[in-house]
């Protein structure tokens, strides 16, 4: 559950893209943040970062606030990056997918580490908000949209394509997250 700060008057989210090695998590994260940031803000660093914060328009008198993190592939910060997030695991999730043939398995096998992550606490993907992308459509022989939803998406849960080295689909996704997020406030 995002937190509601009244007195601040601020409503923030955590929002973790997860996915196989590769398959643009933070290629996702570099363009929001190069297309959002003030200029005088430092650009996205790869090495030893997870994230940064996206401001949002006000709703009701209160900013939205989310906070884009991103699992690194390696595994490295995967329990981390959960435990770190204090006691709801997330408040929203994008399953980033490649859709490359040869990266069928790793999707499946990187769905399945999501869905033990979260299962470990409690939690169910299919009762978060959530979101998947499935990206690199520009790729030679990508799989269809319908054969990454039959493979991945068993939940029904909110999709769209992308090509994230262009912008193509990238805020397009955010907003199906946060849709779900505020949507989630309401009751």
């Amino acid at each position: 559950m995002p937190t509601i700060d009244h007195e601040a008057r601020r409503i923030t989210a955590k929002i973790v893209y997860w996915g196989p090695p590769g398959s643009g998590k933070w290629t996702n994260l570099e363009h929001v943040h190069r297309k959002t940031s003030p200029p005088d803000r430092p650009p996205a660093v790869k090495a030893g970062s997870v994230g940064f914060p996206l401001t949002l328009a006000e709703i009701r008198g209160y900013q939205v606030v989310l906070s884009l993190l991103r699992c690194p592939s390696d595994g490295s910060w995967t329990r981390h990056v959960f435990d770190e997030l204090g006691g709801a695991p997330v408040d929203g999730v994008v399953f980033v997918a490649d859709s490359s043939p040869p990266a069928q398995l790793t999707n499946i096998a990187w769905l399945h580490k999501l869905t033990g992550e979260l299962g470990a606490r409690g939690f169910d993907l299919g009762k978060l908000p959530a979101a998947f992308q499935y990206n690199k459509r520009d790729v030679p022989g990508a799989q269809t949209v319908e054969q990454l939803r039959r493979q991945l998406n068993a939940w029904g849960l909110p999709d769209g394509e992308a090509v994230a080295a262009q912008g193509a689909g990238v805020f397009e996704t955010v907003k199906l997250v946060a849709r779900g997020i505020l949507a989630s406030l309401r009751g």
